[in-house]
């Protein structure tokens, strides 16, 4: 859905940070692809004058069509859409215009915060940070200014994590029991806990229980960051470790 014409009706203030914009290298046009309209609205409040909005749309598709004909000098995504995926869009972005500015809204609750701030875009922002008191929007596109990457307070205290547990692991990956072993090959072949459960010939709260002490030993909140984690540390050497 294109929202923006709904949005040019309402009223408007000119943010304090658009001079970066306005005197950098950076055509002062940005495009958002947004499957938070209420994010969107927010984003409106705090844009550059209605006329630097190239589009804002809701799903990948649109997106795909107003960028070539719009041009805009910044894309500002979030990760979800309402159709299509904003990393994919992210990257066909560039394929558009190659000297565009990429911006990645991630939402901590659902997203992989690590992994996006190891993403190609040129910042990353948790949305839960965007409109905080030490307005962070503002660095952001100050640093995107002076052609520098950017990454908000909550994503790079998730890489700070993701590096500690690397190190970690680097001298002394996780014990696992024979079960929790049983459970990794499980877990990558993309079983959930029901179906662990017949697998194994357990009953259904004791899939979840093992499922739950293993996230605890990866140090992962969710079943996605668990098999991230397992990659990352490596089967091989995770098996070797728990002989």
């Amino acid at each position: 859905m294109d929202v923006l014409p709904v949005l040019l009706t309402t009223k408007k203030q000119l943010p304090g940070w658009a001079s970066w914009m306005l005197t950098s290298e950076i055509t002062p046009r940005i495009g958002y692809a947004c499957g938070n309209r209420l994010l969107m609205l927010g984003f409106f409040h705090t844009a550059l004058h209605p006329s630097r909005i190239s589009f804002m749309v809701t799903t990948q598709g649109e997106a795909l069509r107003e960028l070539p004909r719009q041009r805009p000098g910044v894309l500002i995504v979030t990760e979800q859409l309402e159709e299509g995926s904003g990393l994919a869009l992210l990257a066909q972005a560039r394929s558009v215009i190659d000297n565009i500015r990429t911006v990645l809204i991630v939402d901590g609750q659902y997203d992989n915060l690590a992994a996006a701030g190891l993403s190609s875009a040129d910042a990353v922002i948790d949305q839960h940070d965007c409109f905080s008191a030490d307005q962070p929007l503002v660095t952001m596109f100050r640093m995107l200014s002076i052609n520098r990457r950017y990454r908000s307070a909550s994503v790079l205290a998730a890489l700070a994590e993701r590096q500690q547990q690397s190190e970690l692991w680097r001298d002394a990956p996780p014990d696992l029991t024979s079960r929790e072993l049983e459970m990794v090959d499980l877990m990558l072949a993309g079983l959930n806990d029901r179906q662990i459960a017949e697998r194994l010939e357990v009953g259904y709260e004791a899939a979840r229980s093992y499922t739950k002490n293993l996230r605890r030993k990866l140090g992962a909140k969710t079943r996605a960051q668990a098999v991230g984690r397992l990659i990352e540390l490596g089967i091989g050497r995770l098996r070797g470790k728990n002989r």
